[in-house]
């Protein structure tokens, strides 16, 4: 049996990096619009879950995301990030600097940014439904 996980509301699936270098932070990532999340493990955290402060796919037993639709990339910086940076960084991010061939993870490294975590969300209201076969599991 496999369990389907699916966020009621749009936006509430969501990827996070988040980087550091001495004072400064950026978090970057995606926020699909629909997408779901698939285990083969009855879901059990939805007893104690709270819609606003959701619940990090790590911590569901078996949990991945499955499908995702209309992601949107989005990043955002501390406050001690100064301006002419955070431009170069988000050009990075949005691979709008032909400057860069590699990936942003890779060119923010080499920036000498700390790659701290990685992590997927879910959260709102959540509807969970049973299924006989695994659905293709993608991104």
């Amino acid at each position: 049996m496999y369990y389907q996980i699916i966020p009621l509301e749009m936006g509430s699936l969501v990827e996070r990096n988040v980087f550091q270098q001495s004072n400064k932070e950026m978090k970057c990532g995606m926020v699909w619009k629909l997408g779901s999340v698939l285990t083969n493990i009855k879901p059990v955290f939805i007893k104690a879950y709270d819609p606003n402060i959701g619940i990090c796919i790590q911590d569901i037993p078996g949990g991945v995301i499955s499908k995702t639709y209309d992601g949107e990339k989005v990043i955002y910086f501390s406050d001690t990030v100064e301006e002419d940076e955070q431009d170069e960084l988000t050009d990075i991010f949005y691979q709008s600097n032909r400057k860069y061939s590699k990936s942003y993870e890779d060119v923010y490294h080499d920036l000498g940014w700390t790659h701290i975590s990685s992590e997927a969300y879910i959260f709102g209201e959540l509807e969970i439904k049973e299924l006989d076969d695994a659905p293709i599991s993608y991104k």
